[in-house]
Order: structure tokens, then C-alpha cells, then sequence
């Protein structure tokens, strides 16, 4: 028995052999891109991708990211998936927006525009697999935005804040449905509790979906405002809603078409708009009276 054998055999079996691939060399750097991006699916849990492209001629394991953005606080990674990173290929980093930081920017209904340009922190390793170098750190200090994501999610959460200095917006759970007019119709209803020594806050609009609208309005000005909005006064508004489509495949693609869109104003200053989910018994009874409207068959 050789020496080598022997030791194995005292540890209890073979060692797995350690990586023989180095560390990421200082060059690789400057050759890593990242842009940000974000999909219909990404934006009720205000998650992003973090895209990242390899220049380099170096393939590598992308391990993990973080977004450095003016106006929010620090984000966090979703998902942990190492992808291998090959020279010219782009591989995504999911991650969570940190909190937006409000203070600052100028409240109302424009998108704001950052001071800096963010940066990320992308943590990648040489070679690929399980047999990888040590993971190493590396800054991009120019992350490119061209959809202005990061804007209009930092607009939609200072919006909501504001809002909620006022008032608490809630969807009620239970959807009746009824003819109205020779149609079915559906009325969703929306909770309206003033926050004790809040701001004064008015519901200005709260505009259609792509699987909601107003019948009252169809075909002139969309959504819902005016008097269909007084209820707030008493605390609860009632939107009356039909389908704004039948094709089956909206509902079946559904992302977003059951938040409600909402425009309001704080003291007298208009805000961006902003989005006020379903509870799922609500949403549920929305898709069925969409395919009961639409006349779709049951589904065995």
C-alpha cells in the first residue's frame, strides 16, 4: 500500500480533489456589463433582474449580485442559482428592492431622476460547475437601466407611502355579481380607513386594468372617477367592473390585471400612481365572473 492510499484509507475514504482553478484575475473586471430588467411577473413582489453580461474571454460561475441605487435602501438576493458564465454569454441575478428612501425627492406624479448612476456588486468565481475557483467580489460601477425600472418602482413606492401617511386602501374580499343594465357586472369594493392625523388624501382615479374596466365609461374616458369615487367620503368605494377582453389566454396569462391602479393626491399634490392588490377570494371570484361574462364553456 502506498503512502498516498494510507492516508486515504486512515480518513475514512478518498478525499474529493480540491479545484485546482485560481482565483478571478484583476482584468476580468472592467469586462463584465450589467443592465437591470423586469418582468410582468417581477412586479408585485419588486424584484428585479440583475443582467449580466461576460466580455471577458474568461467562462466563469456567476454566483450572486447586489444593486447599489440611489434612492433605495439595500437589496437583497431571491434566488440562489449559480450559472456558468461563458465568454460573450448573459446570465441574471435575481434580486429584491431594498426599501425605498423617499426623503428627498420631490413628491408628485413624475418619475424621478437619480443623482448617480447605480452600481452593482457581482460575486463570481473562475471556471465552472462544482470545480470552481474562490468566489471573488467585483464592482460594475455603471449599471445601465434603458426602461428606467428602477424610476418608476422607486415613484410607485414613494407614491404608496405617501398615501398610506392618510389612508389605508384595501380590497374587500367578497365580489357580487349582478345585471345591471342587461349585463353582468361585477362590483369591487375598496376599504377607505383614514389614518389618524394623516395628511388629507383624495382618490382622484383609479384606472382599468388589462382585464377590468368601467361600463359606464367604455369607449370615453377610462377607469373610474368623479362620482363613482364619493364613496371614499364613507369609507368605501364600489367600483362597478365587466371584462375589458374575453380572449381566454388574458386570464390564463394574467400578471397584473387584477391590481387596481390607482391615482391620488396628498394635501392638494397629485402622486404617481400606484397599485392595490386583490385578496385571493377576490381575485378567484373575479376569473370566474370573467368566464361566466365571457360565456366560456365549464371546465370538466
Amino acid at each position: 500500500m502506498t503512502g498516498a492510499a494510507a492516508v486515504s484509507c486512515a480518513a475514512g475514504g478518498p478525499r474529493p480533489p480540491s479545484s485546482t482553478v485560481g482565483p478571478v484575475p484583476d482584468d476580468v473586471g472592467p469586462h463584465l456589463s450589467v443592465e437591470v430588467e423586469q418582468g410582468r411577473t417581477q412586479y408585485a413582489d419588486r424584484e428585479i433582474l440583475l443582467a449580466v453580461t461576460n466580455g471577458s474571454d474568461r467562462t466563469m460561475t456567476l454566483l450572486a449580485g447586489a444593486l447599489h441605487a440611489d434612492g433605495f435602501g439595500p437589496s437583497h438576493q431571491t434566488k440562489d442559482r449559480p450559472r456558468t458564465l461563458r465568454p460573450g454569454a448573459t446570465r441574471d441575478v435575481y434580486v429584491g428592492l431594498g426599501e425605498a428612501e423617499c426623503t428627498g425627492f420631490p413628491a408628485g406624479p413624475a418619475e424621478p431622476e437619480p443623482d448617480a448612476t447605480p452600481s452593482a456588486t457581482i460575486t463570481v468565481a473562475l471556471g465552472e460547475g462544482d470545480d470552481h475557483g474562490p468566489a471573488t467580489d467585483l464592482t460594475v460601477r455603471e449599471v445601465r437601466d434603458t426602461a428606467g425600472h428602477l424610476a418608476r418602482n422607486h415613484a410607485v413606492d414613494c407614491a404608496r407611502a405617501a398615501v398610506e401617511t392618510g389612508v389605508r386602501l384595501a380590497v374587500q374580499p367578497d365580489v357580487p355579481v349582478e345585471m345591471r343594465d342587461g349585463e353582468l357586472t361585477a362590483f369591487v369594493t375598496v376599504r377607505v380607513e383614514p389614518v389618524d392625523g394623516g395628511p388629507e388624501v383624495t382618490i382622484d382615479h383609479v384606472t382599468e386594468t388589462t382585464l377590468l374596466t368601467n361600463p359606464d365609461t367604455r369607449g370615453g374616458a377610462a377607469g373610474w372617477t368623479g362620482r363613482r369615487l364619493d364613496g371614499q367620503r364613507s369609507g368605501e368605494i364600489v367600483l362597478p367592473v365587466v371584462p375589458t377582453r374575453c380572449d381566454a389566454h388574458a386570464v390564463g396569462e394574467d400578471k397584473r390585471g387584477t391590481f387596481l391602479p390607482v391615482l391620488a393626491s396628498v394635501d392638494g399634490t397629485a402622486q404617481h400612481v400606484f397599485y392595490v392588490p386583490m385578496p385571493d377570494a377576490a381575485r378567484a371570484a373575479l376569473y370566474d365572473f370573467i368566464g361566466d361574462s365571457c360565456g366560456w364553456p365549464e371546465a370538466e
